[in-house]
């Protein structure tokens, strides 16, 4: 951990530590600026880590409302909801500052034969650029990044933009398998070990071939190696400092000082809380409750739990992804009505885009827990236990806004591309016949490294399971992994067709899929599962499902040149889904 705040130090410095006083008052360029001149190579590289890592994060959130990771408060339809002005941070992140800090990286470090600068560079650039196009489809690409000689760049067609992604990747392989004669000195991904960056730029590959649903390309990475063990999860990993600079992960901050953090999703802790009639091994790492007792709110904390508010459309009773009849949840994150607020468990979050006013609940709403932000671990009450304490009719709270000392302090990572991913889209692939897999055998293997994952990253940011010694909220044993796994594997073998397999393989990607949003929302277009998502709004008519979002505001009125996109049902060229909601 001293090497990682080492190089929040240095990122620091690197932005205030070039002072010179000015003698020449009609200077353009300031002089404080990081520039090709100023800058070392280690010092661009550390910038590219850091803004990778926030850019990735600020990216993930209209993503993880459409796939009910989080409930979504930003309108009650989906044009409202996603406005171009959301848009402009990521868009111009990646133009004015990754790409920019990239391109100089990639220069200085093949001038000086630092090849793992130089195909790392390629790599992170690759799959910015990737994001834009999966967000927004056609970009400008060809043109781009050529300063005044051109302040309107055309867009280019998405297909052809993926071509060159796919060739920036074998660039980059290509570099690293040269002798170099400098490294990084601080690489915060994969500790400056090329082979592992070699496998990261093949899964890349991978997951670009899937999307084109290209059986070539999903073949021939396969053979190359992708991502298939925990040592080569591609995450960027924080630290715990709370202070000049905050190097902790950013969930964390938003739940565990005194913000109160957003609406998590009901619909995704009732699926893993009790869809299956039991609860999923990661609930507990996922999702931390603050407040076990719903019985005692009323309309100003709980606007549902009197009045019987739940739209007519969430009462349809609908088979689901493992054949069993279940009802969506609505208002707590459990079985929950007007009529039980015991049965909601503590589970408090939101329905899917609802937005309405924020009452004072700040110290109520579930909260995210170890994993992956090296929260805290939800272990239950500590003194009676959950179930205990809510039979018994005992208030029951745990807040977690205590000034950052709660849980691993931060100490989490982010998860940009995990093994459970990978083994989850091998699982997609070999079921649409694009691999020679086994799509059983890689669900299963997915399922088995998303938990195992999960429990063995928390158990290194801090104290989890049955913390208090009192026989509440042990950690999973195999007996319960077990259960699990078998439980979907039956439903997958019991599925009647191809179809009800690739909606159980989805399904379960969502759910493992913890604060990723753009593997959730690429899965989602490629394959038109899940099918039985809780929505579609509170509102009956939502709107148009987003297959693309709206082209930056900045964007569409500075550039002459920018497109304008009217329907948010247009689709990005490898997009093969149906019907989405």
């Amino acid at each position: 951990m001293k090497k990682l705040n080492k190089l929040y130090l240095i990122v620091a410095f690197m932005f205030v530590g070039y002072s010179c006083e000015l003698t020449d008052l009609d200077q353009l360029n300031n002089p404080n600026a990081v520039t090709v001149e100023n800058a070392g190579l280690d010092l661009y590289w550390n910038q590219v880590q850091t803004s990778f890592a926030g850019w990735w994060y600020g990216n993930q959130t209209p993503m993880l409302h459409l796939g009910r990771q989080l409930s979504g408060t930003w309108g009650q339809t989906y044009d409202n909801a996603y406005l171009p002005n959301y848009f402009n941070g990521s868009w111009s992140g990646v133009y004015s500052g990754l790409v920019p800090d990239i391109d100089a990286m990639i220069a200085s470090g093949s001038e000086a034969e630092s090849w793992i600068h130089v195909g790392a560079g390629k790599i992170l650039k690759g799959y910015a650029i990737q994001m834009l196009v999966d967000k927004h489809g056609d970009i400008p690409f060809s043109e781009a990044w050529q300063g005044t000689a051109n302040l309107s760049p055309n867009v280019d067609d998405a297909a052809s933009v993926y071509s060159a992604i796919d060739a920036m990747y074998t660039e980059a392989i290509a570099d690293l398998n040269k002798t170099a004669i400098g490294a990084p000195a601080v690489d915060i991904f994969y500790g400056g070990d090329k082979a592992k960056w070699i496998t990261l730029a093949n899964t890349l590959k991978f997951r670009l071939a899937l999307n084109k649903g290209d059986a070539a390309g999903v073949s021939a990475a396969l053979t190359a190696g992708v991502i298939d063990d925990k040592s080569e999860d591609w995450v960027f990993q924080y630290g715990a400092n709370r202070q000049n600079p905050d190097s902790r992960h950013p969930w964390y901050g938003g739940a565990y000082e005194s913000y109160s953090g957003p609406y998590l999703s009901n619909y995704h802790m009732w699926e893993m809380q009790e869809e299956k009639g039991f609860p999923d091994p990661r609930l507990r790492y996922f999702y931390k409750r603050q407040d076990l007792d719903m019985s005692d709110e009323d309309l100003f904390t709980l606007d549902c739990v009197i009045a019987d508010t739940r739209p007519a459309w969430y009462d349809n009773q609908y088979t689901n992804a493992y054949g069993a009849t279940v009802t969506w949840p609505f208002c707590g994150g459990s079985s929950f009505t007007h009529t039980d607020a015991l049965a909601a468990k503590g589970y408090w979050g939101r329905d899917h885009m609802n937005n309405d006013g924020t009452p004072p609940d700040g110290q109520k709403r579930t909260h995210r827990g170890s994993y992956p932000a090296a929260g805290e671990y939800d272990d239950g009450d500590a003194a009676t236990g959950v179930d205990g304490a809510i039979d018994a009719g005992i208030k029951t709270v745990m807040h977690t806004q205590n000034g950052g000392v709660d849980g691993g302090g931060g100490d989490g990572h982010a998860p940009f591309l995990m093994t459970s991913n990978v083994y989850f889209m091998r699982a997609e692939a070999a079921l649409d016949g694009f691999s020679s897999e086994n799509a059983r055998d890689m669900l299963e293997q997915a399922i088995r490294k998303s938990i195992d994952g999960v429990m063995s990253y928390s158990a290194g940011w801090g104290p989890v399971g049955d913390v208090n010694g009192d026989g509440v909220g042990e950690v999973p044993i195999a007996m319960g992994i077990d259960r699990y796994v078998t439980y979907v594997m039956n439903a997958y073998d019991a599925a009647a067709d191809n179809e009800a397999k690739m909606n159980i393989i989805v399904k379960e990607h969502r759910i493992a899929s913890f604060s990723n949003g753009i593997e959730i929302y690429n899965a989602m277009r490629r394959t038109g599962h899940p099918t039985e998502m809780q929505g579609p709004m509170k509102t009956p008519d939502a709107g148009t499902f987003p297959r693309l979002f709206p082209y930056p505001s900045d964007f569409s009125n500075l550039n002459a040149n920018a497109p304008v996109r009217t329907d948010l049902g247009e689709k990005i060229f490898w997009d093969r889904a149906g019907a989405l909601n």
